[in-house]
């Protein structure tokens, strides 16, 4: 492949600052929140919240700004794990700002690859936290993979079958995605509404939170429609931060999860990637715990980059 990915070094302060703009406007999805308490030691920090609405764990970690200071970690967590035993939980998840619409997640392996958004935390967070006792839960991964691959070559012809049962697929481009938003919402929350760690978020808080960081940038959207109900979407966007293509989210409803529209919209947007001059994109942020999760094979990917979320039980 190509090597498209840009460096810490090159683009280091520009990143730092958009994290941190993106991390205070995120604090306002703690409103949300049942419970939620900022802790600190020495120069380290992090935030107790309690989400009711969380199908598996709804106590967590979020809003974290670590040293490398082992004590103040220790003290830390502990009082931390401490409130979450007197509330009445036996568990803490985390990083995780609330829910999956927010930031979560800890980068465990390949440090020196940046993708946007990404998660850039130091490379001992994860040795940290586990001599804390915690454990992975869920794990995730992004990698660049060729656009000619097998589910392209498959969806070519899934795409033309849909189109002749009567689905149509519409793209819309930077300032016309988001005239789109409200569709893309409503998909999204009944597509994800089974996923791991999700919780719904009011449409207002979604359009004003979620939304921040998306219209920084100019995204691609394809919709997929059956008559005039729009049923499945994906989006991606060239990266910020460097010569990226970024494969971001695609969502199909449940009621069509089965009439293989996502394949048919994956061949779609690697279609549109192609035409942008891309041999090669960014699948960001898949979950390794999701049934549908596939590596590809040897010489179709590069470039992977790992993630988790951790959870200590009481």
């Amino acid at each position: 492949f190509s090597k498209i990915i840009w460096t810490y070094q090159e683009k280091g302060r520009t990143e730092i600052i958009w994290r941190k703009g993106r991390m205070e406007r995120e604090k306002g999805i703690l409103q949300l929140a049942d419970y939620y308490e900022k802790f600190e030691a020495g120069n380290s920090s992090a935030y107790l919240i309690i989400n009711e609405n969380m199908r598996d764990y709804k106590a967590m970690f979020g809003f974290a700004e670590l040293s490398d200071k082992k004590d103040e970690w220790e003290e830390l967590f502990h009082l931390i794990e401490e409130k979450a035993k007197a509330l009445g939980y036996s568990a803490l998840v985390g990083p995780l700002n609330y829910s999956t619409w927010m930031s979560y997640r800890w980068a465990v392996s390949r440090f020196d690859l940046r993708f946007f958004p990404d998660c850039n935390n130091p490379s001992f967070y994860p040795d940290y936290i586990k001599e804390l006792g915690y454990r992975e839960l869920y794990t995730y991964r992004s990698a660049e993979i060729a656009i000619k691959n097998p589910l392209n070559e498959v969806g070519e012809q899934i795409y033309n079958e849909k189109k002749a049962e009567g689905y149509r697929f519409v793209t819309f481009e930077g300032e016309e995605a988001f005239s789109q938003v409200k569709e893309v919402y409503e998909i999204s929350k009944d597509a994800f509404s089974d996923a791991l760690l999700y919780s719904d978020i009011p449409y207002e808080v979604f359009e004003k939170l979620y939304l921040s960081w998306v219209k920084e940038i100019s995204i691609s959207l394809i919709i997929a429609y059956k008559g005039e109900e729009a049923i499945g979407y994906v989006f991606g966007y060239d990266s910020p931060f460097g010569k990226d293509f970024i494969s971001k989210t695609s969502a199909v409803k449940k009621e069509y999860q089965k009439q293989k529209i996502y394949l048919a919209l994956l061949y779609l947007g690697s279609e549109l990637v192609k035409n942008k001059g891309y041999d090669t994109m960014i699948y960001h942020f898949q979950c390794e715990q999701k049934e549908t999760f596939r590596r590809f094979a040897e010489g179709v990917e590069d470039n992977e980059k790992r993630y988790a979320v951790y959870v200590k039980e009481f």
